[in-house]
């Protein structure tokens, strides 16, 4: 976990000069109490397609948001965990 954690710290850190990455994903679980969200999403920024919760920047992200929905988002590291910055439904 921490290699994954170096590694997309050095990612972020290399491409902080370009616009974000958006990511698709699904939403699996929300728990707006925490700020969280559990995403099922895509191969990329330098991780393999995967399934993973995510703090979020604000829990007002999530409003309008349900399991099952399909969105996409950008996330940047804060410390040593992706927080998401923003997030859409995909289109």
């Amino acid at each position: 976990m921490k290699r994954l954690i170096l590694s997309l710290a050095l990612l972020c850190a290399t491409s902080s000069w370009a616009a974000p990455d958006w990511v698709r994903g699904e939403i699996t679980k929300l728990n707006a109490e925490k700020a969280q969200v559990t995403l099922k999403h895509e191969a990329s920024m330098g991780m393999d397609a995967m399934t993973m919760p995510y703090k979020l920047k604000n829990a007002s992200l999530l409003k309008g948001f349900k399991p099952g929905d399909r969105v996409r988002f950008t996330a940047k590291m804060q410390g040593e965990q992706m927080l998401i910055d923003a997030m859409e439904p995909a289109q």
